[in-house]
């Protein structure tokens, strides 16, 4: 099949007009895609976390373990490894706070996925729930985890317009095909025109006289069944059949 567009020229108005509705449909299907891949978690490059009660001192490139309660144990200060990380940076804030950006997860495949989740490493109601990050041999540095979010490993920006942009790039081939280059289906459009064509179509005049003639029967018909209802109505009352 060569480029080009085969019978150009023929049926035309079939063609734009099919190439119209399928192009909106095109453009919805890309639409539903750019909405459905911005609900993807892509798995997490990095996460920024919050802090508090910041105990110790915290240096980038420093390994960090991240640990929650074991609510299992009989010991409420028991802790349960997660894994671990590399601190990328930490910007102290008021107080006892600061924000820590960690990297190259460690030790547990699951870690990364899983401190994406703020149920694993987050405050929640009860303190049994909160979550400590500790430094790797050392207690010197401990603090309390009050919510991250993650860097994903590439914007989910462009995991959408790569969506969209296949879609349309996909639907613009399909209807190129379909309305330019497939002989089978160009010579159906042809066709369809050219029938079309021969088809007699009724004047405003005839529309307009046709319209109000169904107008006026319709206030005909309508005047003549109230005129027999009434009637009908007056007379079964008379005998006495029809109560007022």
């Amino acid at each position: 099949m060569s480029l080009g567009i085969y019978k150009q020229g023929q049926g035309y108005w079939v063609r734009v007009l099919t190439a119209g509705v399928a192009g909106v449909l095109i453009i919805a299907a890309a639409a539903y895609g750019w909405s459905q891949a911005g609900i993807i978690r892509l798995p997490a490059r990095s996460w920024t976390i919050a802090l508090s009660n910041v105990e110790g001192p915290v240096a980038q490139g420093e390994t960090v373990v991240l640990e929650f309660y074991d609510v299992q144990s009989e010991d409420p200060n028991t802790h349960t490894r997660l894994g671990s990380a590399v601190i990328e940076s930490f910007e102290p804030g008021k107080g006892s706070s600061g924000t820590i950006v960690i990297s190259d997860f460690q030790d547990n495949p699951d870690v990364a996925e899983r401190a994406k989740n703020p149920v694993h490493i987050r405050d929640r109601a009860s303190d049994a729930d909160r979550a400590y990050i500790g430094q790797i041999g050392s207690e010197s540095m401990t603090a309390n985890v009050r919510g991250g979010s993650p860097t994903p490993i590439f914007p989910v920006l462009y995991l959408q317009s790569g969506v969209a942009g296949t879609i349309m790039l996909l639907g613009a081939i399909a209807l190129y095909i379909f309305v330019g280059a497939n002989k089978k289906t160009v010579e159906f459009l042809v066709s369809t025109d050219g029938e079309m064509k021969k088809v007699n179509w009724t004047s405003y005049k005839e529309v307009k006289g046709s319209t109000m003639v169904v107008i006026a029967a319709t206030f005909l018909i309508a005047g003549f069944l109230f005129i027999v209802d009434t009637a009908f109505s007056s007379f079964f009352s008379f005998i006495n059949v029809l109560e007022r």
